[in-house]
């Protein structure tokens, strides 16, 4: 059984039936396999959950790393608000990244929101940190974080047997209403988070093996990679909070100590005042990702002091990223955006790989549904270049901001009906809305880059926000007899 399937399993044993997503690298698969319900963006996907959890029903939230931003906002208030039934957290990081605009680490996300995060080393690992996420939540009356990778959702391992929760569902209860925020927020360290590091000392996610004088502290899949290397190994199961008293026993009893964690220095940065902890801070592991050989490499080196060395980053070229598609419709329109004399605005969706030769035709992309707000705070009237899942996630907001404040900003619309870049999920079509919020014209493509400039030269000459629909049909997700018609 591999870890996506593992993750299924302790879904229905946890029976948690109402399971929001939104799609991206690494969750899409897993999302799909359990059958969960795509939103428009992931604050919405969080506040649908906690709607659950209130009357009763436990929940499940999937969202990649950069998604966590979007629903912090009303996971930082549950921590002191409270909740139902239990509600789980799944947070994909995309190590390297292989399918991101940058490379996070969801575990810091723990001592933001003061909530807890697992960070499970395999499928067993990642089943059991599930369900004891369940018992948590439910205990606590908070959401609890599970942290996965691509490589442990991919990663095999024995046969997991159905282990239905004894959970009862519960409603939410207005515990603690009788307080000030502040009063709330001293309630929650002195109990709530008093407990879970008690649950963090005591839990069998944790796994210690005591071999010589030398040990390695390890989060996650790192854990994995770290058995049988001859040296103790403490696993531990809890990222936030950390086991605090285990950790300084097994300090305390060995004489060097690497710690084994991706991408960042997460709980190295935590253990650094003793001068026995060594890892990513002192340059023995690399950054990012971690494989087997950089463990071992470590163990030969632990002895030395290492000087920093020069750094070689990687490029575009040595990982090969995918450009646009050879028959994608839209690319008479990026050949055209290219000529323009204005700045253009891209979303984190097809049009970010216009940002690359042989187009160049996107100048900056902040994130997922950006595009329109970056466009209408150009010096000039700009562009803004949003898909249609990016308009209903966040560029929407943006759009009704511009017609407010009397922005101008041109929005050309890529409008193939799919979440392209994430899976070809549907995105809801919002054509109607964009017509009524601002003058909006259609533009039937394929058509010649002459007209699609003319179209646009014309546009960039009206005052105010308006918009161009451009209709087209990814030939990645759909069939040709579809595309024809």
């Amino acid at each position: 059984m591999n870890g996506l399937q593992a993750a299924v399993q302790a879904a229905e044993d946890a029976t948690a039936w109402v399971r929001t997503y939104v799609p991206g690298y690494p969750i899409t698969d897993l999302a799909a396999a359990l059958m969960a319900e795509i939103s428009v963006n992931e604050k919405v996907a969080l506040e649908i959950a906690l709607g659950a959890s209130a009357t009763g029903l436990r929940a499940m939230v999937l969202v990649k790393q950069v998604g966590m931003n979007i629903l912090a906002d009303p996971l930082v208030i549950s921590a002191t608000h409270t909740i139902g039934s239990g509600v789980v957290i799944f947070a994909g990081d995309d190590l390297g990244p292989r399918g991101s605009q940058a490379e996070m680490d969801s575990r810091f996300y723990g001592p933001l929101t003061e909530l807890p995060v697992l960070d499970p080393r395999s499928p067993a690992a990642l089943h059991a940190s599930i369900l004891e996420g369940y018992t948590l939540s439910e205990m606590l009356r908070i959401p609890v974080i599970v942290r996965v990778t691509a490589r442990l959702l991919a990663d095999e391992g024995p046969l997991i047997t159905a282990r239905p929760s004894k959970g009862a569902a519960q409603q939410f209860e207005r515990v603690g209403w009788e307080l000030t925020m502040r009063g709330r927020h001293q309630r929650h360290h002195d109990r709530i988070l008093a407990f879970a590091e008690q649950a963090s000392e005591s839990t069998t996610l944790n796994r210690l093996e005591i071999s010589g004088n030398v040990g390695i502290i390890a989060g996650g899949r790192p854990a994995a990679l770290a058995e049988g290397l001859g040296v103790s190994l403490l696993s531990v199961g809890y990222s936030n909070p950390l086991p605090v008293k285990l950790l300084g026993r097994f300090i305390d009893g060995h004489r060097l100590i690497l710690v084994a964690e991706e991408p960042e220095p997460f709980i190295e940065s935590q253990l650094a005042l003793s001068p026995k902890v060594k890892g990513k801070l002192t340059g023995h592991l690399p950054r990012g990702p971690l494989e087997r050989a950089d463990i071992i490499l470590a163990l030969e080196s632990l002895e030395e002091t290492l000087e920093k060395k020069p750094q070689v980053y990687e490029s575009v070229a040595e990982r090969g990223y995918a450009g646009v598609c050879d028959d994608c419709p839209f690319i008479p329109l990026f050949r055209a955006l290219a000529r323009v004399d204005v700045p253009v605005a891209g979303d984190a969706g097809c049009a970010i790989r216009a940002t690359r030769e042989p187009f160049a035709s996107v100048d900056v992309v902040y994130g997922l549904g950006s595009s329109v707000s970056v466009a209408s705070g150009f010096a000039k009237k700009g562009i803004a270049v949003v898909g249609d899942f990016a308009l209903a996630h966040s560029g929407l907001q943006g759009l009704i901001n511009a017609v407010w404040q009397k922005r101008d900003v041109l929005v050309i619309l890529l409008k193939n009906d799919v979440a392209a870049m994430t899976g070809g999920q549907e995105a809801p079509d919002l054509t109607h809305l964009l017509e009524a919020l601002v003058p909006t014209r259609r533009l039937e493509l394929p058509i010649s880059e002459e007209e699609v400039g003319a179209v646009v030269s014309e546009e960039l000459k009206r005052s105010g926000a308006s918009a161009v629909v451009a209709l087209g049909k990814c030939t990645k997700h759909f069939k040709n007899e579809d595309v024809e018609s």
